[in-house]
């Protein structure tokens, strides 16, 4: 198993509790207080023009398969060196389908096969090893009880975990999901970075951000740029979240 690269789930009891997740549409504003948008569009000048008038300084975007779940989902080779232009940061998250229990449920399969893909196309843009590359666990399945899927999704990193070992690398694996996949994960020192996702009423996230147990916290489906888009909060004090320089 791979270490945890940061000690996540210690608990500050001064982190004040959360409410409902804000929605992105409030932060498509000049200095609103945001440090990452995602968005599962190619970007382009106009929107890196707009993200920078907000603030941004880290994209998210997504590495898939070629039979890509959206269009333009799949981050492009001609990106890097625009996102770099701006002078802003990187992340990626592995998501195929990660929203469906049946991936998880397949881990044996999608675990080892899902790695593969994420190391080709790190490979192909060049990731230097800090990179971390998270994969999307996008449901609430983790959790105690028959309703979850704990067993699957840990199969599923432990074969993520298992394909970059034997491929040498040193990427950090991130997670990105709810604050129970997160607290589950970094305790089994499978994943080594939390993303929050959105949906604040899944298991544990309350928690999570409360006791401030994550790196980078999303907030609800918003527009901005002309193209859906979730803007996101980098945790206070956390300065490495597995961000990278593209060339």
């Amino acid at each position: 198993m791979r270490a945890p690269l940061l000690a996540l789930c210690v608990i500050s009891a001064a982190m004040p509790a959360h409410s409902a997740a804000q929605k992105s549409d409030d932060f498509c504003r000049a200095a609103s207080g945001v440090d990452m948008v995602d968005t599962s569009q190619i970007v382009t000048p106009e929107f890196l023009d707009k993200m920078r008038e907000i603030g941004v300084t880290t994209i998210g975007r997504y590495f898939d398969y070629e039979d890509e779940t959206i269009t333009g989902k799949r981050l492009r080779a001609e990106e890097l060196p625009l996102i770099a232009s701006y002078g802003m940061s990187l992340v990626v998250v592995f998501q195929h389908n990660n929203n469906l229990a049946e991936t998880f449920v397949d881990w044996k399969n999608r675990g080892p096969a899902d790695a593969r893909e994420a190391l080709k196309l790190a490979a192909q843009f060049g990731q230097p090893d800090n990179g971390a590359i998270y994969f999307g666990v996008d449901g609430d399945f983790v959790g105690n009880g028959a309703i979850f899927h704990t067993d699957d999704v840990l199969g599923y990193f432990e074969e993520v975990n298992r394909t970059f070992d034997a491929a040498g690398v040193s990427y950090p694996v991130g997670v990105y999901g709810s604050g129970e996949t997160c607290f589950t994960l970094i305790g089994e020192g499978l994943a080594g970075f939390c993303w929050l996702s959105h949906s604040h009423g899944f298991t544990g996230t309350p928690e999570a951000l409360s006791a401030g147990a994550f790196d980078i916290e999303q907030f609800l489906h918003g527009t901005c740029g002309g193209r859906p888009v979730d803007f996101n909060k980098v945790n206070e004090g956390v300065t490495a979240f597995g961000q990278w320089m593209p060339q």
